[in-house]
């Protein structure tokens, strides 16, 4: 099992992730992570390889001090298009590295089911 930590982030692996919008699916793994960031909501990582959605560059990055440089990314599930859906971290932090190119979903835009 995998796992990093900093002070104020953890990485760990999580069972199972699926996350859909209208109904569809738009990811679903066995190979997920959940990071548990101080003060902020548990997010969970699944791998591109796993998202059944068309991914295409957003509007807005940033870094995070704690986690790395990354992206929004608009998600594209049949007619359905979510601007800045998700994000992924393409230059990780080394507490981050495990979700390097993984893709987060914004809860709110996206159903997450996660456990």
């Amino acid at each position: 099992m995998l796992r990093a930590m900093s002070e104020r982030v953890t990485v760990e692996p999580i069972g199972k992730v699926r996350v859909s919008a209208a109904g569809q699916t738009v990811a679903e793994t066995t190979r997920g992570y959940v990071v548990h960031e101080a003060g902020l909501p548990d997010r969970y990582y699944v791998p591109r390889e796993d998202v059944r959605a068309e991914l295409s560059d957003g509007t807005g990055a940033g870094t995070c001090p704690w986690k790395g440089k990354w992206k929004h990314l608009d998600v594209r599930i049949s007619d359905n298009r979510i601007a800045n859906g998700a994000w992924t971290y393409y230059e990780p932090t080394e507490t981050a590295a495990p979700v390097r190119d993984f893709v987060a979903f914004y809860e709110g835009k996206l159903e997450i089911q996660a456990g």
